[in-house]
């Protein structure tokens, strides 16, 4: 076996033992440390550490105003947790997740306490501008940055973040090809202009013509959203439904029940306990690996009271590539180089590979949702 074959062995080893731990009711260190981190919030000047290694991997997020991490952030906090619990076996990793909810004005001060630390990864889920400044810092002041949030450039960043318009470009394409190329979108209201740009021209390359974009507010009541553009979906013949809330599910059954003939297209951010509404049977995702998702989810409901999300498992990974890296080649392999081996990491979030570029190259699944899970409707991926 080459060198470059060995992040591939070591994740497929990671999820393998993931596997058997989910099954496993007996209690470990582990497991108490992640009982007590994951299910009571704290308080608001506490740095957390996961983890007993001598290996830091530096986690920067942003606490909500009322000093505890909410939505994406504790999702990806938690499964970053997890990833510690279940991975790191051998005791050489540990996180530290450090707040940056002051904005880009922390980020100088953070950066040099981690390098002060001998931090030998940084991960990051922080707004844009909070990012750009970490990616500023230079290169031989810091640590690789692998980013959960929008894209940013820099050196030494790897832009990591499952992107929902990347999901909605592949999941269109069979339902284009079956002849509904008539493409409406529903969307929250904090989507990009440049997402929507983005959007109009994911359906235009799948052949299909992008016919309106609306948006709604995932925290008001619905109203008449679908009253207020009937005219716009009766000329439709198909329907991207995107975002991450609880609004989906409502959203959804409205349009089944008034605007049947549509076919609909989700996302890898839907809630996942929405696939098993009899609304959602028939619906296209190109979403995460559901057989990967299967390996970790029970745990992470256990630990966490709630189903896993797409940034949940965006912080597994994260941590599972740095996991593969150490436990393979110790942690001063921790580098640009052997974050982009070319035959990529298999995890949670499907196969993928870092590239030149800063992106993550994906080979994203096409599933239908059929009786509440996920059926892939291709051959999965194997390899680049």
């Amino acid at each position: 076996m080459t060198m470059r074959l060995r992040p591939v062995r070591l994740w497929l080893l990671s999820l393998f033992a993931a596997a058997v731990l989910s099954g496993c009711e007996s209690s470990s260190v582990a497991d108490k440390v992640l009982d007590d981190k994951a299910l009571k919030p704290p308080p608001s000047m506490v740095e957390e550490t996961f983890g007993r290694g001598s290996t830091e991997i530096t986690l920067l997020l942003t606490k909500a105003p009322n000093g505890v991490y909410e939505g994406a952030a504790r999702d990806i906090r938690d499964g970053a947790a997890l990833a510690i619990g279940e991975l790191d076996d051998a005791a050489v990793m540990k996180i530290k997740v450090v707040d940056v909810a002051g904005g880009p004005a922390t980020v100088a001060a953070a950066l040099a306490a981690a390098k002060a630390r001998g931090s030998g990864l940084l991960i990051s889920y922080a707004p844009q501008a909070t990012t750009a400044a970490i990616a500023a810092i230079p290169a031989d002041q810091r640590p690789s940055l692998i980013n959960l949030s929008s894209p940013v450039a820099g050196a030494k960043v790897f832009n990591f973040g499952f992107d929902e318009v990347a999901s909605v470009a592949r999941g269109v394409h069979p339902v284009i090809a079956s002849g509904h190329k008539r493409v409406v979108v529903l969307t929250p209201n904090s989507i990009a202009g440049v997402d929507e740009e983005r959007l109009r021209s994911a359906v235009t390359q799948a052949g299909g013509a992008l016919i309106g974009v609306v948006r709604y507010d995932p925290a008001a009541p619905l109203g008449d959203l679908l009253t207020r553009n009937k005219a716009l979906l009766d000329d439709a013949g198909a329907l991207v439904l995107m975002g991450d809330s609880a609004a989906i599910g409502p959203i959804l059954k409205g349009v089944r029940a008034s605007f049947a003939k549509l076919a609909v297209v989700g996302t890898s951010h839907w809630p996942m306990e929405l696939y098993s509404d009899p609304a959602a049977n028939g619906v296209i995702i190109a979403a995460v690996d559901p057989d990967a998702s299967l390996l970790i989810g029970e745990r992470y409901r256990r630990f966490n009271k709630r189903s896993l999300s797409v940034y949940a498992a965006e912080g597994y990974d994260s941590i599972a590539v740095a996991a593969g890296i150490v436990r393979g080649k110790g942690a001063a392999a921790l580098t640009p180089e052997m974050l982009m081996t070319k035959t990529g990491f298999r995890g949670v979030t499907g196969l993928f590979r870092f590239t030149p570029s800063g992106m993550a190259e994906r080979k994203i699944g096409l599933y239908k949702i059929d009786g509440g899970r996920l059926v892939a409707i291709e051959p999965k991926a194997v390899s680049f």
